[in-house]
């Protein structure tokens, strides 16, 4: 399955319907504790792990304490000295697979976010809403 709105690609059905919800304005689920709203239940759930005070998960190698057991996960990958993911067009390199796959984006010449006021243009949809403000 592959996004006609960006490059996302997978071959799970599921993953696909809630990626293209990613490109609408429905924002289901919002926290009424903060302005955050999403369109995905699993992660309101997990945003609202972020307001509750105690934290449940504490690294071994620094400070760093979070509700969130995937987000220590990523915290972890931080402190390996070697990195796994690294890329052939230059010296990059990191463990994290969403900024590894972010950081090919821009060795593309694919620019799939144009600004309708003046020329800017980029492949990060982040960059874009950045621009945007």
């Amino acid at each position: 399955f592959k996004c006609a709105n960006c490059h996302y690609e997978t071959n799970n059905k599921d993953n696909f319907k809630r990626h293209l919800l990613r490109h609408t304005d429905s924002k289901e689920f919002t926290c009424t504790k903060c302005d955050y709203a999403t369109y995905d239940k699993h992660y309101f759930k997990r945003h609202l792990l972020k307001h509750i005070d105690s934290k449940k998960f504490k690294c071994a190698n620094c400070d760093y304490e979070t509700n969130d057991k995937y987000i220590l996960k990523q915290h972890l990958l931080k402190h390996a000295d070697s990195k796994q993911l690294k890329c052939a067009n230059c010296d990059y390199e990191t463990n994290d697979k969403h900024y590894f796959k972010r950081h090919l984006l821009k060795h593309t010449d694919s620019k799939d976010f144009k600004c309708a006021k003046c020329d800017y243009e980029t492949y990060d949809k982040q960059y874009f809403k950045l621009h945007l403000l």
